[in-house]
């Protein structure tokens, strides 16, 4: 099917956002791992999730854009919108992602501490009365 100038123009910037939307979700994986530390089959499975959330994306940017057609040009696109966001926006995307994350991370750790705080004074109120009952 021919296309007109106009419309490859169309596909090759909508791939090209769609490699810059690849490169975020790329930053927010790599950032989760960093924060985190996850075991490695929690890294495996990030790892899947990640592609086929990638694989789910470039295939909706190609049929919205082109019909589902796959050209090289579209690959072209893909590779240098992820390395346009990776050199550009990347370093301060980072920043962000690892500030929230920590800010989640404390808060979670907090409502954990607050909610658990009832069972901890329990198990000490019955900690010292088994002491007393040994001693």
């Amino acid at each position: 099917m021919l296309m007109s100038t106009a419309n490859q123009v169309y596909v090759f910037l909508a791939t090209v956002y769609a490699g810059m939307v690849v490169g975020f979700i790329y930053d927010l994986n790599r950032v989760f791992r960093w924060t985190f530390k996850p075991r490695p089959w929690v890294v495996g499975i990030m790892d899947l999730f990640f592609w086929l959330v990638v694989a789910a994306l470039v295939f909706v940017a190609l049929l919205y854009a082109n019909d589902g057609e796959v050209r090289f040009y579209n690959f072209v696109g893909l590779a240098i919108g992820w390395s346009l966001y990776l050199l550009t926006i990347s370093p301060w995307v980072i920043k962000a992602l690892t500030l929230i994350y920590r800010v989640i991370e404390k808060g979670v750790r907090y409502i954990i501490r607050f909610a658990s705080w009832p069972l901890r004074a329990l198990f000490n109120f019955f900690n010292k009365i088994s002491e007393k009952i040994r001693a």
